[in-house]
C-alpha cells in the first residue's frame, strides 16, 4: 500500500551549528546523534523521528551525495510537551525570552521562543488541531528534571566521577561556610596575607569561579554574568545563597555538557591568551579549583583561634564525603 506513515525528518537551517547544538541539545535536551561533519547536526526527537540542523552554505551547492537543499529566513518547528510551566522556568534560567503565548480553541496552549538562528520554536501542550487522540506514549520532550535546580548534594548516589566531583565540591564548600556562621563581622572580613585575603573574599572567589565556568560550559545561549567582585561586602548568609545558586548552575551546565559531548571544544580568551578547552577539562577544573582555596579557609579559621570552631575544623576530604554520603539513603 502506498501511504505515508509519519514525518521522519524535520529540517531547520543555521549558519552557526555550535550555537544551534547548544540550544537543541543543551536547552531543549534532545539527544545528539553522530554529526554529519560540518554540514549539520542530528537530534533524536522520538524513537522514529529526528530533527536535522543544517548549515545552508554546505547544503545548497549542487553535486552532493543527496539533492541540494537550503532556506533563507526564519523557519518554524513545533514540539509536543506534557506541560509548559517547567519549560518557562528553563527558558528563564537560560535567559531566553518567550516571544508569545497562545491559547487555542481546542484547549491547547503554545509558547514560542527563538533559536540562535531566529527559527521560531514552538512548544505545544494539549490539542491544537482536530486530530484523533494519539496512542498512549511519553511526550516527545519531557519536562526538565526538577532535580536539575536542586543542590548537588541531593542527587542520588552515583559512581560517576563527574557526579562525585560536583557533589563533593558543593558539600565541602558548604561545610566550611557553615562554620563561618558563628564568626563576628570582624572575623569574617579580617584580612590575612594569603590568597584573596579574608574568609569573605575567598568564599566569594570560590562562588564566583563556579558561576564563571558554569556560564561558559553551558554554551553561547547562557548569558555570561559579570565576575562576582569580592570588593562588595556580603554577609555569610548572602554568600551561602549565592553558593546554592552556583551549585545549581554548575549542575545544569554539566548536564548540558554531557548532552553536547564532553569532548566538545570551546575557544576562550583568558588574559589575552587564546585557549581551546574541552568541556570535560573545564568541568574538572571548576570542580577542583576550590580545593586549595578551601585549604586557605581552613588555615585562616585556625589562625582566628575561635573556641569551638578553630579547634573543631571539619574533615572535607573526598573519601570523608563519600563515607558520609553512603550513610544517607539515596534520593529516589
Amino acid at each position: 500500500m502506498t501511504s505515508l506513515t509519519q514525518v521522519y525528518e524535520t529540517v531547520l537551517y543555521s549558519s552557526d551549528l555550535e550555537a544551534g547544538i547548544a540550544f537543541y541539545a543543551g536547552v531543549l535536551g534532545l539527544s545528539q546523534l553522530p554529526r554529519m561533519g560540518d554540514r549539520g547536526a542530528v537530534f533524536q526527537v522520538t524513537d522514529q523521528a529526528v530533527l536535522l540542523l543544517f548549515d545552508p552554505a554546505r547544503t545548497i551547492p549542487a553535486a552532493q551525495s543527496v539533492p541540494s537543499h537550503g532556506a533563507v529566513g526564519e523557519g518554524h518547528v513545533a514540539f509536543s510537551v506534557s506541560e509548559l510551566d517547567s519549560w518557562r522556568s528553563r527558558f528563564a534560567h537560560y535567559g531566553i525570552p518567550i516571544e508569545r503565548e497562545i491559547e487555542w480553541p481546542l484547549g491547547g496552549c503554545s509558547i514560542y521562543v527563538r533559536d540562535p538562528a531566529r527559527n521560531s520554536v514552538e512548544l505545544v501542550a494539549g490539542r491544537v488541531w482536530d486530530l484523533p487522540p494519539p496512542p498512549d506514549s511519553p511526550p516527545a520532550l519531557p519536562p526538565p528534571n526538577p532535580s536539575v535546580a536542586a543542590p548537588t548534594a541531593s542527587l542520588p548516589h552515583s559512581g560517576d566521577p563527574l557526579d562525585l566531583l560536583l557533589r563533593h565540591n558543593a558539600w565541602a564548600t558548604r561545610e566550611l561556610l557553615n562554620r563561618c556562621q558563628s564568626l563576628t563581622t570582624e572575623q569574617w572580613y579580617q584580612p590575612f596575607p594569603m590568597g584573596p585575603g579574608s574568609l569573605h573574599n575567598i568564599f566569594t572567589h570560590i562562588v564566583a569561579a563556579m558561576r564563571y565556568w558554569a556560564d561558559r560550559i553551558s554554551g553561547p545561549l547562557r548569558p555570561v554574568r559579570p565576575f562576582l567582585d569580592h570588593t562588595t561586602p556580603r554577609r555569610v548568609v548572602e554568600v551561602a545563597l549565592l553558593l546554592e545558586d552556583a551549585v545549581a548552575d554548575l549542575e545544569l551546565a554539566a548536564t548540558s555538557a554531557r548532552t553536547r559531548g564532553l569532548d566538545t571544544e570551546v575557544h576562550l580568551t583568558l588574559g589575552g591568551v587564546n585557549y581551546r578547552f574541552t568541556l570535560a577539562a573545564m568541568l574538572v577544573h571548576v570542580t577542583t579549583h576550590g580545593m586549595h582555596h578551601r585549604a586557605q579557609c581552613l588555615n585562616l579559621l585556625r589562625h582566628l583561634d575561635v573556641a569551638g570552631i578553630s579547634d573543631h575544623l571539619p574533615d572535607i576530604d573526598v573519601l570523608e564525603f563519600h563515607h558520609r554520603d553512603q550513610q544517607q539513603p539515596p534520593v529516589v
